[in-house]
């Protein structure tokens, strides 16, 4: 009877997880780097499980429905959580049956005092894929550079620079060389994730378009991708969805903001509640820790984010 009873809280905390994670539409935490930028593999401090995930509380009251006992490597729906690297390159395990994917996956501090827990095959990586990979094919002499004398110009005097004048540097002048413009007005679409040349030739776009041409800007200039993150969040105090470029070291983590030509701490924040990020082809989703009082507001799931659009019904 006790062994029953413990496989039976198993399998509901993980109906709740499927239940809060479904329809998800739509990047990720950056790991911490060493001096300036710690190195890969630095000891992480123990995290608790998180009470919700992506602004859905896992203890939130769902109606039940029978389940099949989670297995590692078992996707619900089209997603799943990501085991922790193995050191073998792997990223999913196989394990037996009744484990439970929140205890088991990658969970990690992250940005805006959260937790991330590490996701495979996240709807939105489809789009966030062939951004990154333009980001890291945006280099010197190429197609991309030459939509903007400009750009070239700017990466060009950030190489230069110390770490904080180049976040500096960068973040207000990305945030003078385009102009803010939602992708309805310039793609046609409610949320379009451009590459860097497609920003550059429009010389617009949203707060996302800011974040990824910070991201190819500071990449050129010498910061490694592994420790910048593009996350997409919801400002409890304007009441819309944003999306903001992270850079983590092992002194803090920063932001670099459309709405600001000056970098911040995540932690001089407290209105910023992150949803989701991608960092390099990783994806995470975000949840409060124990205790915490920040939860974001999602009527609607994932499908219903839009950075720059504000709610959506």
């Amino acid at each position: 009877m006790k062994k029953e009873y413990s496989l039976g809280k198993t399998r509901l905390k993980v109906l709740l997880l499927a239940i809060g994670l479904v329809g998800l539409a739509g990047p990720s935490f950056a790991k911490a780097v060493s001096g300036e930028v710690a190195a890969p593999g630095t000891a992480l401090e123990k995290v608790q499980t998180p009470p919700c995930l992506g602004g859905v509380s896992l203890a939130r009251p769902q109606p039940w429905q029978p389940v099949a006992p989670y297995r590692i490597g078992m996707v619900f729906g089209s997603y799943g959580a990501a085991v922790g690297d193995r050191g073998d390159g792997s990223s999913v395990a196989q394990g037996g049956a009744g484990i439970d994917p929140v205890q088991t996956a990658s969970i990690i501090p992250g940005v805006f005092g959260s937790v991330a827990l590490s996701m495979r095959n996240f709807p939105v990586a489809a789009r966030w894929t062939p951004v990154y990979r333009a980001i890291t094919a945006c280099s010197a002499g190429s197609a991309c550079e030459r939509k903007s004398a400009a750009f070239a110009d700017m990466v060009s005097a950030a190489q230069g620079k110390g770490f904080s004048e180049k976040l500096s540097f960068v973040n207000s002048s990305v945030n003078r060389l385009i102009a803010y413009r939602k992708d309805s007005v310039v793609y046609g679409k409610l949320d379009y994730w451009a590459k860097p040349s497609e920003i550059l030739e429009r010389r617009a776009g949203d707060c996302e378009d800011f974040a990824i041409l910070k991201m190819t800007a500071l990449l050129r200039a010498g910061i490694p991708t592994q420790s910048m993150a593009l996350v997409v969040l919801q400002d409890r105090k304007r009441g819309f969805f944003h999306a903001v470029l992270s850079v983590s070291t092992g002194s803090g983590t920063f932001i670099l903001d459309s709405l600001s030509n000056t970098v911040m701490r995540d932690s001089d924040l407290p209105d910023y509640v992150p949803l989701y990020s991608f960092s390099t082809d990783r994806a995470w989703i975000h949840g409060s820790r124990p205790g915490g009082a920040q939860m974001a507001d999602i009527k609607g799931g994932f499908a219903t984010v839009a950075p720059g659009e504000g709610f959506q019904p």
